[in-house]
């Protein structure tokens, strides 16, 4: 790829390094400068695309097409056709958000590179696109570019779904394959449900309320009337002397008559002949950037670095969740036994891992997790909300309780001080029933109250 300097193309407004990719491709040095922001045009435009999102250090740049394209291109660039004003703006909100990531980190990791790519790209979703003429029917343009066709992008992203770094979104088609080769391109034929041949015909019958026989129509009629031809009875009216009943299918091989046909799927791809109910379904979904994958694509650390909170009392979101309700139902119901709910926050703790590094910032919150551990009682439970607050429920605990133990805990801050004087920050806030009781309130609310207030 010609990588020179040059001029900036008409229209932009200089504020950007613009460069046009051209075949042959050639990636500048580890140490010379990339450009801000890559146009591409032509019949080589797809094939450049693919290569840059496939690089490792320029996967994450604004890529631009300048002709309209196909929806496979539009995924894997930041869009096609699009005024300049419009391609700087993207170009400034792409560039403001990887500032925030650590681009080394992105280079040596492709899970981290999806991750940053989505994250650089707040309005991105991952989407699959239509391709009629692939196996699968349906395909992962940015996963297959990011990944330059190492990866098999379904189980890459269903692999980033399972660590909770992706977020389910909207199905966007469900599609059934061949149970024998997996693929996509099927013919569904109606067939006799007697002997399974597809040669039937559709055709009305006739049911005679006389001698009580079924057959088709054409049998009935003679002379230009209808009369049964098993028992000779003339059918002049329908309801009382004949119906149509609801077999109108006839099999040209058994000559069996049945109200509906079965259905069968034969693969167009290895011939293989299944029921409907032997196909594989598989939903194609939207996936976007979960809270989880936000903080690894800042921090550029793909391990949950808040499991170290789960050692204190852990219980997962739900079960507490529903144990907060239960105790506060049981406090609308006097004599009241106390119990505070404390939410502790670490609003600078990513800023803090990326300045200081990811084992520097490990190693300070597991300090303060040591100390934690040794403050609480064992009838104490926390857990962690998906923004990685940590919540503690004290049982028979008085506020007054609830403030001690807050102010024990707001003084962990002074061991996280660095030698340069930095920190971790810890914003603590607090309730306690039944002081602070709302009877309209949930377990929900009450811990949306918390987010809410200014930290005590």
């Amino acid at each position: 790829m010609n990588m020179l300097p040059t001029a900036a193309p008409e229209g932009w407004s200089g504020k950007f390094k613009v460069l046009r990719a051209t075949l042959p491709l050639h990636l500048p040095e580890e140490t010379d400068p990339l450009p801000d922001v890559i146009l591409l045009s032509g019949s080589e435009s797809g094939f450049l695309l693919r290569s840059l999102r496939a690089s490792a250090r320029a996967a994450l740049l604004p890529v631009f097409l300048e002709e309209p394209a196909d929806s496979a291109a539009n995924e894997a660039s930041d869009g096609s056709g699009l005024s300049v004003a419009r391609m700087e703006e993207l170009s400034e909100d792409i560039h403001s958000s990887l500032r925030d990531i650590d681009l080394a980190a992105m280079a040596s990791s492709l899970d981290l590179r999806m991750l940053g790519y989505l994250h650089s790209r707040p309005w991105k979703r991952l989407l699959p696109v239509i391709s009629p003429l692939t196996p699968d029917v349906y395909s992962w343009p940015l996963p297959d570019a990011l990944s330059g066709g190492l990866l098999e992008s379904e189980g890459w992203i269903d692999g980033l779904l399972e660590r909770g770094l992706l977020r389910e979104g909207d199905l966007i088609e469900r599609v059934r394959f061949c149970p024998r080769c997996d693929g996509g391109h099927l013919n569904y034929v109606d067939i006799c449900p007697f002997c399974r041949s597809m040669d039937i015909i559709q055709e009305p019958f006739i049911h005679c309320f006389t001698c009580g026989r079924v057959g088709p129509q054409d049998m009935f009629f003679k002379g230009g009337e209808l009369q049964c031809p098993f028992c000779g009875a003339r059918l002049r009216h329908i309801g009382s002397d004949y119906d149509r009943p609801m077999e109108n299918y006839t099999c040209n091989d058994c000559s069996k008559s049945f109200a509906e046909p079965d259905v069968s799927a034969r693969c167009l791809l290895c011939g293989n002949w299944s029921m409907t109910d032997e196909l594989v379904p598989r939903n194609f979904r939207m996936y976007s950037l979960s809270d989880k994958g936000v903080l690894a694509a800042r921090t550029g650390a793909i391990e949950d670095v808040y499991a170290l909170l789960d050692t204190l009392n852990y219980m997962k979101p739900q079960p507490f969740m529903h144990i907060l309700d239960w105790m506060l139902r049981l406090a609308s119901r006097p004599p009241v036994e106390p119990f505070c709910v404390v939410m502790i926050s670490f609003p600078n703790f990513e800023s803090f891992m990326r300045q200081k590094g990811g084992r520097t910032g490990m190693e300070v919150l597991g300090t303060v997790t040591k100390r934690l551990r040794d403050m609480i009682r064992t009838t104490d439970v926390s857990t962690r909300t998906e923004q990685g607050d940590l919540l503690l429920l004290l049982p028979k605990t008085p506020l007054d309780g609830g403030h001690v133990l807050a102010e024990r805990i707001k003084a962990l801050a002074d061991l996280t001080v660095q030698p340069d004087g930095s920190r971790m920050e810890l914003d603590l806030k607090l309730t306690g029933i039944p002081e602070e009781f709302n009877r309209d309130e949930g377990a929900r609310l009450l811990v949306a109250r918390l987010r809410g207030e200014s930290p005590s």
